[in-house]
């Protein structure tokens, strides 16, 4: 068959070095002088640091290729496991026995987040000295507290084991970062002492302070992502009734759901930076192709898509569909995007995370019909003709509505770092724990598992990080 995925739209890629209007032009206040200290001395000026374009640069998503979501974008099974002592060959082949920790000489995402929490300390202690509007003052330093909660999130996420009320006290978490003296040492708190530091950061008293409304510009935003960060964070941790109450508070603020109907009319499907589901957007590849053009998902993924899905079964650009056969050698049953275009929420929130959240809290109460209708106003914008999974609510067991849940936010959350987090909490509940078997065919190992408990859920801290920190021990 011949490829769609053509070599010139492939170059085409090479990623543009000017950030988009949102930034404010502010490097010449940036000057960082000894012991993190700034030359930004008012409250307009703090300001600057929360308008930077929104971004994580990332290549592949490894993340989604642990889960069995995704390969790389360009590289088939013969590139990916030419190498037995790489990171990528242990993600791939789910092989343990790789020193991931030696082969991570560093790390751009750890690297950036700590950067941006860095930014947010700096707004955090100089806004309450700065010459300026004292409710703006307010603001600035609610929204830092937010966002270093949720950058800590992330970090917390990736590079310690999944919460658990009962081990959380001794298990290694990260350094929580909140000062600008970049000269000291930053030391390693346990899980615990890090999820509590987080809920400080993002508490009633922080949220009341934001603007209590979605904010449309795409490098700021307004109390429903607020509302979404502490939603998530206590949802990870299993709180699961107080999960549910923020995210119906974020949803009343903003239930706007993306709707995919449109791409059967138009042909085409687009999601900008404005898009009012997003509560805060944190893209990865700036560039006019998007997060989604050539990423290749997995049978398992490919395998959950309906063919009534709007842009699977209408997208249309220059006769290439949305997904089609993958140009690099990859297992049968995977497919290629050919969507451009397309600003994806990989790293922030939007309101469908927070409609999944709700509908998993409704059904471990035992309300599976009221979790299922949270899906299905998601999924009627996905689907034609849905059949609403609420229908089928009387009939099932709290499992076997799981399942729905699970399967649908798969293809949901594809490409993003939602799945990650929900497959390594899951892995943590005896009824939810899940060995992943991956096929990668006769010629290139035929069969391999990961484990619920395996170390590889648990990334390790990169050694330009670990050789200045010995407090920095890896936690698996």
């Amino acid at each position: 068959m011949e490829k769609t995925m053509t070599i010139k739209k492939i170059f085409t890629a090479v990623l543009t070095a000017v950030m988009l209007c949102c930034t404010t032009a502010c490097e010449d206040k940036l000057d960082i002088v000894p012991l993190g200290e700034t030359t930004l001395d008012s409250v307009d000026d703090l300001e600057t640091l929360l308008n930077q374009v929104p971004m994580l640069f990332q290549t592949e998503n490894q993340f989604e290729m642990l889960c069995n979501n995704m390969y790389t974008k360009w590289d088939g099974l013969p590139d990916l496991l030419a190498n037995s002592n790489s990171v990528t060959y242990a993600l791939v082949k789910y092989d343990e026995t790789v020193d991931r920790a030696n082969l991570t000489t560093s790390s751009s995402l750890y690297e950036d987040l700590y950067s941006n929490i860095n930014y947010m300390n700096v707004v955090i202690s100089k806004a309450p000295e700065a010459d300026g509007d004292e409710d703006k003052r307010i603001r600035i330093i609610a929204e830092a507290q937010v966002l270093r909660a949720w950058y800590h999130f992330l970090l917390v996420n990736m590079h310690a084991k999944q919460y658990d009320e009962a081990t959380a006290a001794q298990l290694g978490g990260i350094a929580y970062v909140d000062n600008t003296n970049v000269g000291e040492q930053k030391t390693k708190l346990t899980l615990k002492d890090v999820y509590e530091r987080i809920l400080a950061d993002c508490s009633d008293e922080v949220l009341a302070k934001l603007i209590q409304s979605h904010v449309d510009d795409p490098c700021r935003f307004g109390v429903d992502f607020g509302y979404g960060v502490r939603a998530k964070v206590l949802f990870q941790m299993k709180h699961y009734d107080e999960a549910l109450h923020y995210a119906n508070l974020a949803l009343a603020v903003n239930g706007h759901i993306e709707d995919r109907t449109t791409v059967k009319a138009s042909g085409n499907w687009v999601v900008n930076e404005t898009a009012q589901n997003n509560y805060y957007l944190i893209w990865c590849v700036n560039g006019n192709l998007g997060d989604l053009y050539g990423i290749c998902i997995t049978p398992d993924v490919a395998t959950r898509i309906s063919s009534d899905d709007y842009v699977n079964k209408y997208y249309l650009s220059e006769g290439v569909k949305a997904w089609e056969e993958p140009y690099p050698t990859l297992p049968d049953g995977c497919l290629q995007c050919n969507v451009s275009d397309i600003k994806w929420n990989v790293y922030g929130l939007r309101s469908e995370s927070m409609y999944y959240l709700a509908a998993e809290c409704l059904i471990r109460q035992g309300d599976l019909q009221g979790g299922l209708s949270r899906i299905d106003r998601v999924r009627a914008m996905r689907i034609e003709n849905y059949q609403p999974y609420a229908d089928l609510a009387a009939g099932l067991t709290e499992h076997e509505a799981m399942k729905l849940l699970q399967d649908s936010k798969r293809v949901e959350f594809i490409n993003t770092f939602e799945n990650f987090c929900d497959r390594k909490r899951w892995n943590s509940e005896t009824d939810y724990a899940e060995t992943i078997v991956r096929d990668l065919g006769p010629d290139y190992g035929g069969i391999v598992t990961l484990r619920p408990d395996s170390p590889l859920w648990v990334f390790p801290f990169p050694q330009n990080a670990v050789l200045h920190n010995s407090s920095l021990t890896q936690n698996y």
